[in-house]
């Protein structure tokens, strides 16, 4: 039993197959035979199962072998049929190990050539190369996927953009680095980019960079999506600014119920060449023409509209109508014959009056016929010549020629002829000169040499050759040669006899190039005596247009010199004193500190600014004429003791100004001032009186103090003022702390500045009274500043500041805005306005931009100008001359009132002040102040209300103070009067409290 369970055993062991078997010691265990036979078939079926498992795990193991090896086919068919190129490469060398067959198409290269060393960088285009290796070195660094676009140079040497997409793996077959990915053909796409950001560039540079106004608009609202450059241009508005509002809200139609018409017409039909009225932000209007198209823009409907500026052509247009008018006007207003004639058969397109009466023939006879079928020319000929000089030279000047009258007369004709063209047509139109009587008297004249013997101016005459041929009296009598020394003498023997020799090469020109010549020239006489003359040189020509002779006329204008050498000096010199004036003066002084720069030696300058102590005083007492005389004997004094180089010059008034050059030390213009001031202490006698003056001295020196002479002078003019707050009658030098001045113009202007910007400036009123009714029939607005530390600031106190500083500009602005919008504020009350005057500034009034500021204003506030008036200073207007008056014909086209202000302080010119149109005439309060006690002041008075009421002007007394002063006015038929005694400048709440009221509802609200 134990022996078959054994072979059992064994056999079941070798029919599982295995090599050997390890059976634990069985003969320890107590085993039946039915057990064993049991065990030894678990045994086999165990074994059995062992087997099928095996042979399955490798059915599936060579399944999936084959089916790798076909998905490893699969992806390299489709790798290999992809327009792509998969390539692997190894690192750092970046050779590639392996590419697809594609990267024969990709560059026309055998993969062969792909293979070798170096390969890559090769290909890669040089402006791409240095970024392409950086790529694949932090590829390989940081093993992260990535992609990015180069070219590629193909075979034939172009290049094509391709996208690279890498991955870097390790391997161990190279023992480094291995980089794999594709090559992707991006080439199509670059040009397509490339063309669209093309596109976009050129529809941008034609959108901003045309000259024409382009807008992109919603279609439902009209609000602007986009604008050109030339809209910023021509509006003045940014992009920014315009963009999402529409035209109207932009305040760019003058009139603001265009807009929301127009847009509904631009969404019905589109529409082009419509003129359209548009106005600039800063108020300009301009002419446009609109041309639109509806369009849809990403599924919203938009309008795309075009405006052309045509203001210049509407102006041309006008320029050419009024051009042809005045061609017809001249044509048929010349007293000469016009013609305009078809060139190529002379036929009579239009005559004037002067042609008819040239030739005899009416202007219905004439036009549509021919000038050779009326047989004007006597000489055929001579129409042949005319076209044939037009042609050659492409004008024809003063030609002479012989018509026929419709009478059958001769007569004879200068012919000037241009070509031109009507209905691209040739034609020629031709001024016809009749010179039959000129001719006549030519050849009289020509004969009748004599008539020039009775004339005062000194007559030469030569033949066409250049010999003297005949001299008058006259010429005798100037040059002093007798007429049988230069008969038959050529006229170079008087060349001798002119100071400047190129006179004679010059008239010599201009005899051949012109006909004549004049001139002025210094000349001798016989005796050597100098003397000027302004000689007239003519050619006297034939009828062919030779040189018969010539003619020169002169004349002694010595004593015509002499009269100008001592108006230069009246130019140059103060007419009471006989000093230099200002502008020789500071001529010597820029000379001085140019020499002073050129030498290097030690010497100094010294500038003395010399002002006369309690002056007014004497003047105002004694009178102007002791104040004259007084000044003469100080410019006498003061000269007495000056060195011949030295200059004193009278500065102004009574302030006197000293230039010593080349002093050795600052200590000698000390002495030169103690010098001068020892004058003053003895007295001066004028007409009877008997009156000590002392003065005050201010000394700058140069090149020390300054190098310019205006600092100079402002300089010298800070010591002197130093001097007389020392206590007068003696000398001060400059020194730098009189800068502490300047600094607190310098800090009042920049207060000024800042309170611009802060509007600190603030407007009171001062009302005008109707001296007829007592009634108010005006107010002057005057300009206040509200200073947060110093409080209420008087004008006095700033306005020369600000004119000096050019601060005025911007304060009239502000002037100007203030009143326009209170008058605005009064007129929605519904208050009674009178007319609001303004003053302006000389420095305002230079240029046109008043004029923009007022109606700019004006608009901005809906107020209507003739509630404005301009008060304008005398001094400015009568300095001004023609400007002036343009500039005050421009507020009067405005119908804004004007009032020449401080009336009589200036020195107007009644001639010229008739000229102006001036509405009312100012009487300046210095002349009102010595009412009625002064009878001086009273005439003043009475004179300038009659000349304002002569003049076409109202008057309007300032300063009225007293009821005296207000009474006498009245008698004197003054107008208004203005001051105190009516009432102090008020703010504008206070202001209507007292003197506005409001205006009936039947009434409008203007001027009263």
């Amino acid at each position: 039993m134990k022996a078959a369970t054994g072979s059992i055993a064994a056999l079941a062991i070798t029919g599982a197959g295995c090599q050997t078997a390890v059976a634990a010691p069985l003969k320890d265990v107590p085993v039946s035979q039915v057990g064993m036979l049991l065990l030894s078939c678990v045994l086999l079926l165990a074994a059995h199962g062992l087997n099928q498992l095996r042979r399955r795990a490798q059915q599936r193991h060579r399944a999936t072998l084959l089916q790798l090896d076909r998905q490893q086919e699969r992806y390299r068919s489709l790798v290999e049929n992809l327009h792509v190129v998969s390539w692997e490469m190894s690192f750092p060398s970046l050779r590639f190990t392996y590419v697809s067959p594609h990267a024969v198409d990709l560059l026309g290269l055998p993969a062969s050539d792909w293979l070798e060393p170096g390969f890559l960088v090769r290909q890669v285009h040089p402006q791409d190369n240095a970024r392409v290796q950086e790529q694949l070195r932090e590829q390989a660094n940081c093993g992260q996927g990535r992609s990015f676009d180069f070219r590629l140079q193909r075979a034939d040497g172009s290049s094509t953009w391709v996208r690279a997409v890498i991955n870097s793996v390790s391997t161990e077959e190279y023992e480094a680095i291995a980089l794999q990915g594709l090559l992707i053909d991006v080439q199509e796409q670059k040009q397509v980019e490339q063309a669209l950001r093309t596109s976009q560039k050129k529809f941008a540079s034609v959108f901003h960079n045309c000259p024409d106004v382009i807008v992109l608009a919603d279609a439902a609202e009209g609000r602007l999506l986009a604008v050109n450059q030339t809209f910023e241009e021509q509006f003045g508005l940014t992009a920014s600014q315009a963009e999402g509002r529409t035209v109207t809200e932009l305040g760019l139609w003058p009139e603001p119920d265009t807009g929301p018409g127009l847009l509904t017409r631009l969404n019905t039909q589109p529409e082009s060449n419509l003129e359209v009225c548009l106005r600039r932000l800063d108020g300009s209007e301009f002419v446009g023409l609109l041309s639109s198209r509806a369009v849809s823009l990403d599924e919203q409907p938009i309008l795309v509209v075009v405006i052309r500026d045509i203001s210049a052509l509407k102006l041309t247009q006008e320029q050419l109508r009024l051009s042809e008018q005045k061609f017809s006007r001249a044509f048929h207003a010349s007293p000469d014959g016009l013609l305009i004639t078809r060139a190529s058969d002379g036929m009579l397109l239009d005559v004037n009056d002067g042609f008819c009466l040239i030739t005899g023939y009416s202007r219905e006879r004439a036009l549509g016929q021919s000038t050779q079928a009326l047989q004007i020319w006597r000489n055929a000929d001579d129409r042949r010549r005319m076209v044939d000089m037009l042609e050659r030279d492409g004008r024809v000047r003063n030609m002479l020629s012989q018509i026929t009258t419709a009478e059958g007369q001769v007569r004879e004709v200068e012919i000037s002829t241009e070509a031109i063209s009507i209905d691209n047509q040739a034609c020629m139109l031709s001024i016809a000169r009749d010179v039959t009587e000129r001719l006549a008297m030519e050849s009289s004249l020509r004969q009748a040499a004599t008539v020039f013997e009775n004339t005062n101016e000194g007559v030469l005459i030569t033949d066409a050759d250049g010999c003297v041929v005949a001299v008058n009296q006259a010429f005798t009598r100037i040059t002093g040669l007798p007429e049988s020394h230069l008969l038959g003498e050529p006229l170079r023997i008087l060349s001798g006899t002119t100071e400047n020799r190129q006179l004679i090469e010059e008239a010599s020109n201009a005899l051949a190039e012109q006909g004549h010549w004049q001139g002025e020239a210094w000349n001798r006489r016989a005796n050597g005596e100098l003397y000027a003359a302004w000689i007239n040189i003519s050619q006297v020509l034939n009828v062919d247009g030779t040189l018969n002779h010539l003619v020169a006329v002169f004349s002694d204008i010595t004593p015509l010199k002499q009269t100008q050498a001592r108006l230069d000096h009246q130019a140059h010199h103060d007419p009471l004193t006989g000093l230099p004036n200002r502008t020789l003066f500071e001529a010597r002084l820029r000379d001085a500190l140019h020499a002073s720069q050129l030498n290097a030696d030690s010497s100094i300058g010294a500038l003395l600014f010399i002002d006369l102590d309690r002056f007014k005083q004497i003047n105002d007492s004694l009178g102007h004429s002791v104040g004259d005389s007084l000044l003469q004997l100080v410019s006498e004094r003061l000269c007495s003791v000056l060195r011949e180089i030295d200059t004193v010059a009278r500065h102004g008034g009574d302030e006197f100004i000293v230039l010593l050059p080349k002093l050795p030390s600052d200590s000698d213009a000390a002495a030169v001032a103690d010098k001068l001031l020892a004058l003053f202490r003895r007295p001066f006698v004028c007409t009877g009186h008997e009156f000590f003056v002392s003065a005050s001295i201010g000394i700058s020196l140069f090149p020390r103090d300054a190098e310019d002479v205006d600092s100079l002078i402002k300089h010298a003019d800070a010591a002197m003022y130093r001097a007389k707050n020392q206590g007068r009658n003696r000398y001060a030098f400059y020194t730098s702390d009189l800068t502490v001045t300047a600094q607190h113009r310098m800090e009042m202007e920049n207060d000024m500045r800042r309170g611009l910007e802060r509007n600190e400036f603030i407007l009171h009123y001062q009302p005008k009274q109707d001296l007829a009714s007592g009634n108010l029939n005006g107010v002057e607005a005057l300009v206040r500043w509200q200073h947060p530390q110093r409080g209420l600031v008087d004008p006095d106190q700033f306005i020369p500041l600000a004119e000096e500083t050019g601060l005025i500009v911007d304060l009239g602005r502000r002037i100007i805005d203030l009143a326009c919008a209170q008058i605005a504020d009064w007129r929605h009350a519904g208050l009674a306005l009178p007319r609001v005057a303004i003053n302006v500034s000389g420095v305002q009034l230079i240029g046109t931009q008043l004029v923009t500021d007022l109606r700019r204003a004006l608009s901005e506030h809906d107020i209507p100008a003739s509630l404005l008036e301009l008060e304008i200073t005398e001094d400015f207007v009568m300095n001004q001359n023609r400007e002036a008056i343009h500039l005050l014909e421009l507020f009067r086209d405005m119908n804004i009132q004007l009032a020449i202000d401080d009336f009589g302080t200036g020195y107007s010119s009644l001639a010229y002040l008739k000229e102006l149109p001036l509405d009312t005439l100012k009487i300046d309060r210095s002349f009102v102040a010595g009412l009625p006690g002064s009878h001086h002041d009273a005439a003043i008075s009475q004179t300038i209300i009659v000349l304002a009421h002569n003049l076409g002007m109202s008057v309007v007394a300032e300063g009225v103070e007293t009821p005296e002063q207000r009474q006498l006015l009245l008698e004197q038929g003054c107008d208004s009067v203005q001051g105190y005694l009516i009432s102090a400048p008020l703010p504008p709440t206070q202001f209507v409290t007292t003197f506005l009221k409001t205006v009936p509802s039947h009434q409008s609200s203007h001027p009263v």
